[in-house]
């Protein structure tokens, strides 16, 4: 049975806002965990149903809207792990979305999925990406690894301009993350 949008999104604003006075770390960890492990693939799937239209900051009470997909992608890129074809096929089409691609780019990296690095590559040729997208690329690239990643690395390396000071740093951990030869 599919999961309400609602529920997803308050849950993960309680589990991303600030611990309770009655609550610890290790048994907010142990409630994520339980709800991850209990949801499954149909929790995935309602997660991925919300990359494409995230809650407003005044939808959510205890969280940050960063804090909350922070934990968004940290979840589902657990789950995307347990399940790579259904984080795959749920994917790679909202990198065409303006507004889903940076949650996107993010959870495909946290999955690690060597597949979807060919629809990464065609993206970095986009030259309508920010600097800030190609930064999310390079850590993807980074997280995901093998000679494909690392490949496209270089050729993002040497399209760096001296005044892209962060992509250029970013590029250096993802190649080490990476292991590129």
């Amino acid at each position: 049975m599919p999961i309400p949008r609602n529920q997803i999104i308050e849950t993960l604003d309680a589990l991303a806002g600030p611990l309770g006075p009655q609550t610890s770390l290790d048994e907010r960890l142990e409630r994520q965990d339980r709800w991850v492990d209990e949801g499954g693939v149909d929790l995935l799937e309602a997660l991925l149903g919300v990359v494409a239209s995230p809650p407003s900051e005044e939808q959510l009470q205890y969280a940050s809207l960063d804090d909350w997909n922070t934990l968004l992608v940290e979840v589902a890129g657990v789950l995307g792990k347990r399940y790579p074809e259904v984080a795959l096929q749920r994917l790679l089409p909202l990198l065409d979305d303006d507004h889903a691609r940076p949650a996107a780019v993010d959870i495909l990296g946290s999955v690690g999925e060597a597949r979807a690095v060919p629809r990464l590559g065609q993206l970095m040729q986009d030259r309508r990406l920010g600097e800030d997208d190609l930064v999310r690329l390079a850590g993807a690239l980074g997280e995901i690894g093998g000679d494909e990643a690392c490949h496209l690395l270089a050729q993002l390396r040497q399209s760096v301009t001296p005044a892209q000071r962060d992509l250029r740093r970013e590029i250096d951990i993802a190649v080490q993350a990476a292991r590129c030869g």
